[in-house]
């Protein structure tokens, strides 16, 4: 609970002062101190602006797939955002579904003028996958 406050107070702050993902491991540093310990599967998205600054981050949701990752984007003008989605086993390999799912996303948020920029799997401890640094549902 303490780790999604101080992500909350982080992406309020002036924008002289938001936090900028340069890298996977930026925005990873942002989610793994929290959902590397969820007991069960979330799906959150990182919205950015034009300079990769952190606008919001929002849940999507717990447990069971929903296909509205896309929705908080539109409403919030967001040109890009990175989907993090955590595995509650500890391992951070992405499914054969994770793959479908981040093809899908990719694919509709170019219709809609949204740049998906990643989609990281969060495991156990820091451990991570950007799925876009293993070519993994990215073209």
């Amino acid at each position: 609970m303490a780790a999604l406050e101080l992500c909350r107070r982080f992406v309020s702050l002036a924008p002289e002062e938001r936090i900028i993902i340069s890298t996977p491991q930026d925005a990873a540093n942002l989610v793994t101190g929290e959902m590397g310990t969820l007991d069960q599967e979330h799906l959150r998205v990182i919205l950015l602006n034009t300079r990769n600054e952190v606008l919001s981050t929002h849940e999507i949701y717990v447990g069971n797939v929903n296909s509205s990752v896309v929705r908080p984007a539109v409403r919030n003008n967001a040109p890009s955002l990175i989907v993090v989605h955590n595995h509650p086993s500890g391992n951070p390999a992405p499914s054969d579904d994770d793959i479908v799912i981040t093809k899908d996303l990719v694919a509709s948020g170019k219709v809609l003028g949204i740049e998906v920029l990643d989609h990281l799997v969060i495991g156990s401890g820091q451990r991570y996958v950007s799925m876009n640094e293993n070519g993994q549902g990215f073209s």
